[in-house]
């Protein structure tokens, strides 16, 4: 997996790069995206910590390859707790303790993504999209237990499809709204991660 996210940075980079010309023709600009992340567990993520989460960051960068069509790379970071409440848990191997555990999830996801504008965000004050991604995702899930805390973590293929809409404060900024569906293929390493993430950034437009 680490070979996946060194291999999905450097299509990205080349891409953007090689298409640097055109869009200097076209008079389209680079992009840098920094954006608040709150998330909320969907499916089988949703069983382990179904509270909404707050704490996020992740930050984009990318550029136009057409008037209307853009390419980027996104990586993220997302945390997710919930108390689960005191209570008598049994463990897979049928052992039950009385406790109160905690569940934590982290994740960083790193994505190569591609987007459609329906209006040239050069020409227009409001400029909806949508986008697909393809990419990675580490995850480290932890249950604390008292004193005793259980993990796994390990990385994972992800698809991430998305609709934003970007609102230009002036030619060199604007704010970013955008809702992506995570999710993330589990593995024998790490389990299903699957949670809509709602954010909103700063564009600064370059």
């Amino acid at each position: 997996m680490k070979n996946i996210v060194k291999s999905l940075i450097i299509l990205s980079v080349c891409c953007l790069m090689a298409t640097h010309g055109k869009a200097q023709s076209m008079g389209q600009k680079y992009y840098s995206t920094f954006s608040w992340s709150t998330s909320l567990p969907m499916g089988e993520t949703k069983d382990y910590i179904g509270k909404f989460s707050v704490r996020g960051a992740s930050f984009e960068w990318g550029g136009f390859v057409k008037p209307q069509v853009s390419l980027g790379i996104n990586i993220g970071w997302n945390v997710f707790y919930e108390d689960q409440g005191r209570g008598t848990y049994t463990f897979d191997d049928g052992v039950a303790v009385t406790g109160n555990p905690q569940n934590y999830i982290n994740a960083i996801p790193v994505i190569a993504k591609a987007h459609y504008h329906f209006k040239d965000p050069a020409s227009t004050k409001s400029a909806p999209y949508v986008g697909v991604g393809i990419g990675t995702t580490w995850q480290k899930r932890n249950t604390d237990f008292g004193i005793n805390s259980f993990y796994s973590d390990g990385w994972m293929f992800g698809l991430f499809p998305e609709i934003a809409v970007n609102y230009s404060i002036n030619p060199y900024s604007a704010i970013n709204f955008n809702v992506r569906y995570n999710y993330n293929f589990k593995n024998d390493q790490v389990s299903e991660l699957s949670y809509f993430g709602f954010n909103i950034g700063y564009v600064y437009k370059y």
